[in-house]
């Protein structure tokens, strides 16, 4: 049986793929509070609203569940709260050096938002989902 150099390389490629997916930890559901400027909650909705489609026309984060809620908090100061779920933990940390068009939309988000007290503009905290929707699945992304 004689194999030749393209058959070859396709399956080094395979091998290298799975063993690169296998690599890859599990999806990581986040809980992000963005403490948004008074005055600017239209306009950092606006950019908000880019963020989850751009991350997953680029295979970044899960389809569910993604949620958006807005709120008050530190007498009548708009916050917006975020619920997404990465591919992996290292999706986010691949943006600022693989995906300027995401690192953008980080940027005009961070400009819309202000520390109040001891919280940064952004808080981000990774969350394991208990009840209430379905278990993000790592083969759809």
């Amino acid at each position: 049986m004689r194999v030749n150099r393209k058959t070859i390389t396709l399956f080094a490629t395979a091998v290298l793929m799975a063993r690169l997916a296998a690599a890859a930890g599990p999806p990581e559901t986040v809980h992000v509070t963005y403490h948004v400027k008074p005055g600017k909650l239209e306009e950092f909705l606006r950019v908000l609203q880019q963020h989850h489609p751009a991350c997953r026309k680029l295979g970044l984060v899960l389809a569910q569940p993604h949620l958006i809620l807005s709120g008050k908090e530190d007498g009548g100061k708009p916050v917006v709260i975020e619920i997404l779920t990465w591919k992996d933990s290292d999706a986010p940390d691949s943006v600022p050096k693989h995906h300027p068009e995401i690192k953008k939309i980080w940027d005009q988000l961070n400009a819309l938002v202000e520390k109040r007290g001891e919280k940064p503009g952004i808080e981000i905290d990774e969350m394991d989902i208990v009840k209430g929707a379905i278990q993000p699945k790592k083969s759809n992304p």
